[in-house]
């Protein structure tokens, strides 16, 4: 699917606020409801938008503890296999595979430490090595994927063809597009 400046700036002001209306989002853009509607519908049929996601604040919620965790998999282990086992743990609340060292991230939130530590200790048990641990402060992330989608929208412009995913680099396609705050 090619993505055009306007998909860009929609996809910008979701990522913003996913519950922007289609009204407001044609107001700030200059486009029709009905316009943003069919863009919309379409980058979801697509596979662009996959979901649209509820931000909470974890510390409001007695949530106080999060930890991000450096893997590494077993040799010759079946990483999707892995994967899905650590996603059963309730603690890992993300988990990104990579490739190099470490071979994954996964960010732990507990209500306390000893949430963590019981989390840690299931991932140790599936063979999996622990490259660091470090607990988290605080994750900063307001406007950033906005910021990138903008940035993108202007690139191309009007005039120019459209964004096609074939033209990043192969381990930068199917980036998934989630609204977040701090």
């Amino acid at each position: 699917m090619n993505l055009d400046h306007i998909d860009l700036k929609i996809l910008a002001e979701l990522a913003e606020n996913a519950k922007t209306t289609f009204a407001e989002l044609g107001r700030k853009l200059g486009i029709h409801p009905n316009v943003v509607a069919y863009r919309v519908n379409r980058m979801q049929r697509g596979g662009i938008i996959k979901g649209y996601a509820t931000v909470l604040d974890l510390e409001k919620m007695g949530i106080g503890e999060q930890m991000i965790v450096g893997i590494n998999f077993p040799a010759n282990s079946d990483r999707e296999g892995m994967i899905n086992r650590i996603g059963s743990i309730p603690e890992a609340v993300e988990i990104i595979s990579s490739f190099g060292s470490p071979e994954g991230l996964i960010l732990l939130a507990g209500r306390n430490k000893s949430d963590i530590e019981r989390a840690i200790s299931k991932i140790k048990s599936m063979n999996i090595s622990i490259d660091y641990a470090a607990s988290i402060i605080g994750i900063h992330r307001d406007g950033m994927m906005g910021k990138l989608l903008n940035q993108l929208a202007s690139e191309i412009g009007p005039q120019s063809k459209a964004l096609r995913p074939r033209g990043y680099p192969r381990e930068l396609r199917g980036l998934r597009v989630l609204s977040v705050s701090k």
